[in-house]
C-alpha cells in the first residue's frame, strides 16, 4: 500500500494534531515539518518519534518528491503564500480556517489549486464532530420537515493582547468571526442547505485588548428564504459553548436535544441525543482524525473533499460580509464580496 507523505506547515498549537491523525492512519506518513523556529519543528519529531526532514524554508520542503500532502497551519495572513506554494508544487493542500483575510487571497488559493489539479481541504473540522454529523443525517433524513432557520453560535474567550498570541493581532488573525466565528458560518450555511444572499451584522467592542471587535452578531437570509442568525463573541466570561439550533415545520434541534415526532411518534418533549459534543476549544478536542482520513479518501478515490476550496469561499464571503456590514451599519449584498 502506498503510504501519502504529508509535510506541515507551521509548528504551532494546532500541527500536533495533524501529526497525531498522519500518524494513526497507515496510509500516510509525515516527511516534513517546517517552522520558522527550527526549534519547534525538532521539538514535535523528536516528541512524536518521526523520521522527516526539518526545514525553516519552504521552497526546500516542496520539492520533497515523497511529500505528497501539505498542511498549511501558520498565521492566517501567511496561509496563502504558502497554500499557492503547494498547489505549484504539485501537492495536495489542506489549509486551516480561515483560508485568507482578503477575498482576493481566497480566489489566488481557489485559482493555483484549479490551475494545479491539486484537492483542497479547508480545516472546519467540526465536520467530523459526531453531533454534526448526526444532524446532517437528520436533515437528509427530512426529519424536521421544511427548515426555516438555523442558529449556530461561537462563544469562546479569547481574552489576550497582540504580545500574549498572534491571534489578538489583526494583522495575522483578521477579526473575531474570521479567526473562530468562521466554523459557526461553515456550519450554518452547511445546515442551511442553500447559498448566502444577503447579510447583516451588528458588533461591539469590550475592554477586551484584541486589536479588533471581539463580539458580532450576524444576520443571513438565505436564497431559497430560509434565515440565520450567528454571534461569536470572545468578550464574554463563560465555558466554550457551539451553539446549534434546527427549527422546521416537523421538528426541530437545539444542541443535543431533539424534537421530531415524525421520527419518534408520541414524543410529546425533547429528547437528549447521546454523543460527543463540541463543546471544547481544546484542537486536542476536535476531530482531525475524521478531517485527515476523509482527505486521503478523496485522494485514493479521486472525489471531491468536502469542504474544499470552493465551498469554502463561500463561507468565508459570509464573513467578509458579515465585518464590512458591522463597520457601515448597512446590509450586505453577497454578490458584492
Amino acid at each position: 500500500m502506498k503510504k501519502f507523505g504529508a509535510g506541515i506547515i507551521g509548528c504551532g498549537w494546532v500541527a500536533k494534531e495533524y501529526i497525531k491523525a498522519f500518524q494513526k492512519d497507515e496510509r500516510s506518513q509525515i516527511r516534513g515539518l517546517l517552522s520558522r523556529n527550527r526549534t519547534n519543528a525538532e521539538t514535535y519529531r523528536d516528541k512524536y518519534g518521526l523520521q522527516c526532514s526539518i526545514e525553516t524554508d519552504a521552497d526546500i520542503m516542496l520539492k520533497q518528491d515523497d511529500i505528497d500532502i501539505v498542511v498549511v497551519c501558520t498565521p492566517h495572513n501567511m496561509h496563502t503564500k504558502y497554500a499557492v506554494a503547494a498547489a505549484e508544487a504539485g501537492k495536495h493542500v489542506i489549509v486551516e480556517k480561515p483560508v485568507a483575510l482578503t477575498m482576493e487571497d481566497v480566489r489566488k488559493q481557489q485559482e493555483a489549486m484549479r490551475k494545479n489539479n491539486v484537492k483542497s481541504l479547508v480545516s472546519f473540522v467540526l465536520h467530523w464532530n459526531p453531533l454534526l454529523m448526526t444532524i446532517d443525517r437528520l436533515i437528509d433524513e427530512g426529519a424536521f420537515g421544511d427548515i426555516f432557520m438555523v442558529e449556530v453560535d461561537y462563544l469562546h474567550r479569547i481574552w489576550m493582547t497582540e504580545q500574549e498570541k498572534w491571534y489578538a493581532s489583526a494583522e495575522q488573525s483578521g477579526t473575531a468571526i474570521l479567526t473562530g466565528g468562521c466554523h459557526a458560518i461553515d456550519a450554518l450555511r452547511w445546515f442551511a442547505r442553500s447559498e448566502a444572499e444577503q447579510v447583516s451584522a451588528y458588533q461591539v467592542k469590550t475592554d477586551n485588548p484584541l486589536e479588533y471587535p471581539g463580539t458580532i452578531s450576524v444576520n443571513v437570509k438565505f436564497e431559497d428564504g430560509k434565515i440565520g442568525r450567528s454571534t461569536t463573541t470572545f468578550d464574554a466570561r463563560m465555558p466554550y459553548r457551539f451553539n446549534i439550533a434546527v427549527y422546521g415545520t416537523e421538528g426541530s434541534l437545539r444542541n443535543d436535544q431533539i424534537f421530531a415526532p415524525k421520527l419518534f411518534p408520541g414524543q410529546n418533549d425533547f429528547m437528549k441525543i447521546p454523543c460527543i459534543l463540541p463543546d471544547s476549544g481544546d484542537v486536542a478536542h476536535h476531530p482531525f482524525q475524521g478531517e485527515v482520513s476523509h482527505f486521503l479518501d478523496c485522494i485514493i478515490d479521486n472525489k471531491r473533499p468536502f469542504p474544499d476550496l470552493d465551498d469554502a469561499a463561500k463561507t468565508q464571503a459570509v464573513c467578509f460580509a458579515a465585518d464590512i456590514s458591522a463597520q457601515s451599519g448597512k446590509p450586505v449584498p453577497i454578490s458584492t464580496i
